[in-house]
């Protein structure tokens, strides 16, 4: 095993009960994230920075037609 997995794995066992539950919601959330790349990280920062009007999500729908 990696020593990071090795630390991974001590921060666990040395969780305490009552936060295993959270831990699990979070390790599994973090699991399902997309990982990217440096380019498209860079791309999607710039994309923010640029001014732009919030549309909101129902527009956004309406427009698509969903």
């Amino acid at each position: 095993m990696s020593s990071d997995r090795d630390r991974l794995q001590s921060l666990v066992d040395a969780l305490p009960d009552s936060d295993v539950r959270v831990a699990i919601s979070f390790l599994a959330e973090l699991g399902e994230q997309e990982i990217i790349d440096a380019e498209t990280a860079a791309k999607l920062d710039q994309a923010r920075a640029e001014p732009g009007d919030d549309v909101p999500l129902e527009e956004v729908r309406r427009r698509l037609g969903l």
